[in-house]
């Protein structure tokens, strides 16, 4: 094998930077899991907003009414699952998240949230909630257009942003001639690796 320990912690963390900042990038939608109230595993893709390269942690925004908020308050334990098919590699981190809803960590963000995003905090109704129509929840003067600045200032109150700890890095190399695989623990201030059987 001629990569090294690393050489593949720095690649990783380019890929998670890209994934943040490139909205083509297949790292920028990943898969978040997380333990639901009745122990049921639950799945979603979310946007990858930002990557804390030195703290190690992902963010993602969500409405705060949604239900994984209740979840994430009684299990902070979380997964994100990363896969780029043109080179190969899987990523499945393990994190511990925290919920932030009206502070300074959601001032700055919001601050940085396009319109068209700001819409999806002003649906009348929580995500999840049953309806008797097809509806998106949004007001109907809404539909098809963006809110006004003002108007969209509403939405801030349901605006959340969940910062991801890692944890652990278990990344995954598909490789004809031989698929690579290596663990990172992160929850020391040195990481250690590990060589697995992929």
């Amino acid at each position: 094998m001629n990569k090294n320990f690393k050489s593949i912690f720095k690649e990783i963390k380019n890929l998670l930077y890209l994934g943040a900042n490139n909205r083509k990038h297949p790292f920028h939608t990943p898969i978040f899991s997380n333990i639901s109230n009745n122990m049921t595993a639950e799945s979603r893709i979310v946007v990858l907003r930002k990557f804390d390269e030195e703290k190690l942690i992902l963010n993602f925004h969500t409405d705060f009414r949604s239900p994984k908020i209740l979840d994430l308050k009684k299990n902070n334990q979380s997964s994100f699952l990363f896969y780029d098919p043109s080179i190969k590699i899987q990523l499945r981190i393990k994190t511990l998240s925290s919920i932030n809803n009206q502070n300074q960590i959601t001032k700055q963000s919001w601050d940085l949230t396009q319109l068209s995003s700001r819409k999806c905090y002003l649906t009348k109704k929580p995500p999840s909630s049953k309806t008797n129509v097809l509806e998106d929840g949004l007001p109907k003067h809404l539909q098809g257009i963006d809110p006004t600045k003002d108007e969209s200032e509403i939405g801030y109150n349901n605006f959340a942003v969940i910062q991801n700890k890692i944890e652990s890095i278990d990344w995954l190399y598909l490789n004809y001639s031989g698929h690579e695989r290596l663990n990172i623990s992160c929850k020391k201030s040195t990481p250690v690796f590990s060589w697995v059987i992929p």
